[in-house]
């Protein structure tokens, strides 16, 4: 999303544009989704609160790496699955990611 709000004289705004990626919008719901299954899956570790809260952090420390998309996403939950169950939890769990 761009937004862009330049104010030379606050009187004399008359509009404000945002530019925004709709097919984000769209597919919004369905991350969230996603990432509310994948803490469901994981509150025998951590509370569901506290697994989003760890995945949020390690989708920001690999932003740089991987960028956004679902790609990247699906590789921060193993990698985020495998930090909060200390590398026990099953592949058999995992591949329900």
């Amino acid at each position: 999303m761009i937004i862009t709000i330049m104010i030379i004289n606050k009187n004399a705004i008359k509009v404000i544009a945002f530019d925004a990626d709709d097919t984000l919008w769209i597919n919004e719901p369905y991350f969230q989704k996603a990432e509310h299954d994948f803490c469901a899956l994981l509150e025998n570790y951590l509370p569901q609160h506290a697994v989003s809260k760890e995945l949020f952090e390690t989708e920001m420390n690999n932003l740089p790496l991987y960028g956004y998309g679902v790609k990247g996403f699906i590789l921060c939950m193993i990698e985020t699955t495998s930090r909060i169950s200390a590398g026990q939890l099953s592949l058999k769990t995992i591949n329900k990611l």
